[in-house]
């Protein structure tokens, strides 16, 4: 598995080690861990304190099977295996600023969720993938007034060679670009995209 290296010795490895596998080990989660990684999403920053942001997420319920039925079959062919799984919601009926920040918001009380799944040593994968008017439907929400951001499982990492051969090859840390082609000192932004 490729080792992360970060251009920064300040940098805080736990954003080295967090990546997005796709093997996962059926292992629970503790509750009480469960119950941590919703607690840092809390604590993430919000426009007006409005805090937009929803999960909806089952481990080994009834409702389990519906939620992974929202993930296509390409995401819910590994997603199975993880303990957790479950979907990210944002308000839709926020106006002003909050509106306008909504997906942000959203995004930073998620990454803090992987942040604290990190820091237990757990792995977390966030997928677009998903089957967004199903998702409206079974959790009988107007998208008027939310909508469904993304699905994602928490858990344990797995043993690669449970993935179909393709994915198993896709199975470690990706590479990112540089901070210089993405933080501009001064006003000038280059939009070349490198990758």
């Amino acid at each position: 598995m490729n080792k992360r290296i970060s251009d920064s010795s300040l940098m805080n490895e736990v954003f080295l080690n967090r990546w997005s596998p796709r093997s996962f080990s059926n292992r629970p989660v503790a509750e009480e861990q469960l119950a941590a990684i919703f607690e840092a999403a809390r604590w993430a920053p919000s426009c007006y304190n409005e805090q937009p942001w929803y999960y909806v997420y089952e481990t080994d319920g009834e409702n389990r099977q519906d939620i992974l039925n929202i993930f296509t079959e390409r995401n819910r062919q590994w997603a199975q295996r993880a303990p957790v799984v479950g979907l990210v919601i944002a308000r839709t009926t926020l106006e002003g600023g909050s509106g306008r920040t909504r997906d942000f918001d959203v995004g930073s009380a998620t990454m803090a969720m992987l942040i604290q799944a990190t820091m237990f040593g757990l792995y977390a994968h966030l997928m677009g993938g998903i089957h967004v008017d199903d998702a409206h439907e079974l959790l009988d929400i107007n998208p008027e007034e939310a909508k469904i951001i993304c699905g994602f499982v928490i858990g344990h990492l797995g043993n690669p060679t449970t993935l179909p051969e393709p994915l198993q090859k896709m199975e470690q840390p990706n590479t990112r670009k540089a901070a210089s082609e993405f933080a501009f000192k001064g006003t000038t932004v280059n939009f070349t995209d490198s990758s």
